[in-house]
């Protein structure tokens, strides 16, 4: 080898080595620098996971406003955080703000964009997009759902949810062909297409879609009934009937196939024939009782006194298959209530909390019944059995304590009153226990503080007869303030000229503030309204006395 050659090939050698070693430096470098990154990131999202998690303990201690701005707080830490942005937008969803669900949108997207095959994520954006009634981005999403898992009957249903929400029916119509095309048969795809038909007004289709129900269940009385009703509708009378003669073939017993030959009957104008049939319905033990109610209803609140004469036949009708609904037996005693027949409605009042005495309106329409007949001491017996059950109704210590004023257990009566008052608000209402407060008072001779209740009970209402009535008999009777007695008096009379106890009254008050022939006249007359009433002929002796 030559020395010329010797030299070039060891000034080659150590070039070679110089750049080796630089290679060799800079990959270290690279190296470090790349560690160093991935340590960074990869401890920027402990604290990002760690924050998130926090968020979700402050979640569950229902401390929503502290978990918002920890997960913020997450998404800063690190970007990607898709679940941070989920939980955000959750949160927002909540909350009262008008910008606070654009924002939940925001954070939503964020989240699918990070991790768009996440299932929850796509629901998420469907429920915020079902809040801001935007039905067609929801299904754009419940699509993607389908992509997603397109083994899962629920999205299919979800997407023309969507759709059916959005009032495009003709894409809801599709999409539940592709689920029947994916999964065969369904019983609720068809139901489906059969409502929208309907609403559409496509009775032709919707009774095709019944009839295919009927081709997969030939037993199923429930179709015909559709069957029926949709024929009906169609003006296919004669179509209908036959339907109807299905399902008694099917089940002899049914109740309301009768209705369906009802309306059959009625559009052929046999209203005897008709009227056969809802009878029969109605007297059929297989028929709901709350239907039974939606017919008498009808009958009931149709004018005329067939109608009305029809409807008393068909509720006892109706009673005698259920005798122990108390839904049917309430019915009867509010008909009977309504039509003033009290000595009977009580009695229906009485079997219905027999069966059920969680109802409390109807607790209180027992004791309003109870009063009209002037049955205090049922009253007063039912009102402490009520208020066991109902302790924070005000009406039911009202009926205690006027209940107890009229049987003269006063001290029972000003307790209930007192305790009843803590649940009255409105000065109005206050005045009715104020003026029977008053009068439990009166009759303990408490005079100065029954004064006190009436003049509280006339300034809370001072068109309140009962107080007037109660504080000018409470004046007449103490001899004090006579024109202010008489002027209450008289208008309490004015304005419910049809009491007896109101008339006494004002003719007291009139004995009293010597207008003795003033008050013979109007005690003849209030003898010609009222001729039983025993306090009216007590004071006609009294005034007539010595003459």
């Amino acid at each position: 080898m030559s020395i010329k050659y010797y030299l070039y090939f060891l000034l080659f050698t150590i070039v070679l080595g110089a750049s080796s070693c630089s290679v060799s430096k800079k990959a270290e470098s690279t190296k470090e620098n790349a560690t160093a990154t991935e340590s960074t990131r990869s401890e920027a999202e402990v604290k990002s996971t760690s924050s998130l998690l926090e968020a979700r303990r402050l979640l569950l201690s229902g401390e929503r406003e502290l978990a918002f701005r920890s997960l913020k707080k997450a998404v800063e830490q690190n970007p990607n955080n898709d679940a941070a942005y989920f939980e955000m937008s959750r949160i927002l969803q909540y909350s009262k703000k008008s910008a606070a669900l654009d924002l939940a949108l925001e954070y939503g997207k964020k989240a699918v964009s990070i991790d768009g095959g996440n299932v929850w994520y796509h629901q998420n954006l469907i429920a915020i997009y079902k809040k801001q009634k935007d039905f067609m981005a929801a299904a754009k999403e419940a699509r993607l759902l389908i992509k997603l898992e397109p083994n899962s009957k629920d999205h299919y249903y979800q997407l023309a949810n969507m759709y059916i929400y959005a009032e495009d029916y003709k894409s809801a119509l599709k999409t539940y062909s592709e689920l029947e095309n994916h999964f065969g048969f369904e019983e609720g795809v068809v139901m489906q297409r059969k409502q929208i038909y309907l609403k559409l007004g496509d009775y032709k289709n919707a009774l095709k879609e019944v009839e295919l129900l009927i081709s997969h269940n030939p037993d199923n009385k429930k179709y015909y009934g559709m069957a029926a009703d949709i024929s009906m509708a169609m003006g296919n009378f004669d179509q209908a009937f036959e339907y109807a003669h299905k399902i008694l073939a099917i089940d002899p017993n049914d109740g309301r196939v009768h209705l369906v030959l009802a309306d059959y009957y009625r559009a052929k104008k046999d209203e005897t024939e008709s009227y056969q049939q809802v009878k029969l319905a109605l007297g059929s033990p297989n028929l709901e009782v709350d239907t039974k109610i939606e017919v008498l209803l009808k009958y009931f609140d149709a004018a005329g006194e067939e109608s009305q004469t029809k409807a008393t036949e068909l509720m006892d009708i109706a009673l005698a298959s259920n005798p122990k609904s108390p839904k049917l037996l309430a019915l009867k005693a509010d008909y009977l209530n309504k039509n003033e027949n009290y000595a009977e409605a009580i009695v229906y009042f009485r079997k219905v909390i027999a069966l059920d005495s969680t109802r409390y309106l109807v607790w209180e329409q027992m004791l309003l019944v109870e009063d009209r007949l002037h049955d205090y001491q049922a009253m007063a017996n039912e009102s402490r059995r009520a208020l066991k059950m109902f302790p924070q109704q005000p009406a039911l210590y009202f009926f205690s304590g006027k209940a107890n004023v009229k049987i003269a257990n006063y001290s029972l009566a000003v307790q209930h009153l007192k305790m009843g008052l803590n649940f009255v608000f409105e000065e109005k209402s206050k005045s009715d226990f104020y003026a029977l407060l008053g009068e439990a008072e009166f009759r303990q001779h408490n005079n100065e503080s029954a004064e006190s209740y009436f003049k509280r009970a006339v300034k809370g209402n001072p068109v309140n007869v009962e107080a007037l009535n109660y504080f000018a008999y409470f004046l007449a009777y103490q001899g004090k303030d006579l024109r202010r007695a008489e002027q209450m008096s008289e208008e309490a009379v004015r304005r419910n000229p049809h009491r007896a106890d109101f008339a006494y009254t004002y003719a007291y008050v009139l004995f009293k503030s010597g207008q003795k022939e003033k008050a013979k006249m109007w005690i003849k007359k209030a003898l010609e309204l009222f001729p039983d009433n025993k306090d009216l002929k007590l004071l006609d002796m009294e005034v007539n006395k010595n003459e």
